[in-house]
This record gives C-alpha cells, structure tokens and sequence, in this order.
C-alpha cells in the first residue's frame, strides 16, 4: 500500500489520513498540519482506480457501492493498519482516522464495523453506505463529522444516517453542519482542531 508516514511527539495523537476519490497520500497532508502539527502522521493512498482516479472501495456509480469490495478492501485497511502500528509501537485505539469523502466513508465503516479498530474519527462530508451489521457497543468511540447542507454528491439524509448508526450503538457525536457544498472548509477545519485538542486528545 502506497503512503507517506511522518514521526511526530508521542504526546500527540496519531493521525491516519484517507483521502476523497481522485485524491493521494500527499492531499491531506497540509489537513493534517492544520489540525494538529506535531502529530504523527501516517496517509494512505486508496488501491481502486476508477478511470485514473485513486478511491478505498469501488462503486458501480456516483451513490451506488459495491459493499462486497468494500467489506474486502476494510479488511485491507484494517490488517495493514495493526501491523504498522506493530512495527512503529502505536497502539491502534490511538489513531484517529481522519477522512475526507470517499476516505471519510470507509473510515466510519471501519469504526462501525469493526471491533478492534481506532477509537475517534474525523469525517469530513462522510455518509451513511446502507451496512451495518455490526452491533457491538461503541461507547468508547468518539467521532466528529461534517457536511455541507448544499453538498450536490452527499445528501443530507445520508449523513443524518451515519451519524444515527453511531449514535444507536452509544458512539459519542459531533456534528457540523455548513451551508457549504463538499469543499473543505476553513469552518471545517477550525472546528475539527477544536474537537481534536478536546476530545480527540491521548488519554
């Protein structure tokens, strides 16, 4: 698996990057400095290609998903995960896996689906992918999401859904909602920071 890993202070939390389609493990780097500067930082670059562009999973078309590939590429995700985090001495429940789209979709997966998985999650314009079958208790999960009320590709009732399968299983929300579209946003970005210093810190 392509990525970038950058060592940062043990007494900051370590950040996994998942980038939107057509994105790479360069595109959020400059995210994950805003958010928190002295983190460690390890960006993964998604191994489906849809025309050219780099994605997590694949999907039939824009909102339709292939839950096969998905549930396979999550274990993908996963197996990679544990053993970096072996070989740096990063225990998995610290990472925060920050998302954006396509990255954000799959990271909430991730955390939803799987019991031995990281902890806290940022999800920047994340929707719900009508799976979950998971229902081990997420109390120990803390999770901050974002959407754009004028978001053309995620509806709202999506993100409403994903937020709700959290909440269900006893995952501890926060939401942000902008009048934006599914750009980032300094809003977005100031906010993430905020909850990161907070709720996100290392216990």
């Amino acid at each position: 698996m392509e990525y970038i890993y950058q060592e940062g202070l043990q007494t900051a939390p370590p950040l996994l990057l998942l980038h939107g389609t057509g994105g790479d493990e360069h595109s959020l780097i400059d995210l994950a400095s805003a958010l928190s500067p002295n983190s460690t930082v390890l960006s993964l670059r998604g191994r489906v290609s849809e025309a050219g562009a780099n994605r997590f999973f694949r999907r039939f078309a824009e909102g339709q998903f292939d839950l096969v590939d998905l549930e396979v590429q999550t274990d993908y995700l996963l197996a990679f995960l544990i053993e970096f985090s072996d070989i740096h001495n990063i225990a998995l429940y610290d990472w925060v896996v920050v998302g954006y789209s396509n990255g954000a979709n799959i990271g909430a997966h991730l955390l939803l689906e799987r019991m031995e998985s990281p902890n806290r999650g940022i999800f920047f314009h994340g929707m719900s992918l009508g799976k979950h079958e998971a229902d081990f208790d997420l109390a120990k999960k803390s999770v901050w999401f974002s959407a754009g009320i004028n978001d053309p590709i995620v509806p709202q009732e999506a993100t409403k859904a994903l937020v709700d399968a959290f909440q269900m299983r006893h995952g501890q929300t926060d939401v942000l909602w902008t009048k934006q579209g599914h750009q980032l946003t300094y809003e977005e970005v100031a906010s993430a920071k905020e909850w990161l210093a907070t709720k996100g810190a290392l216990k």
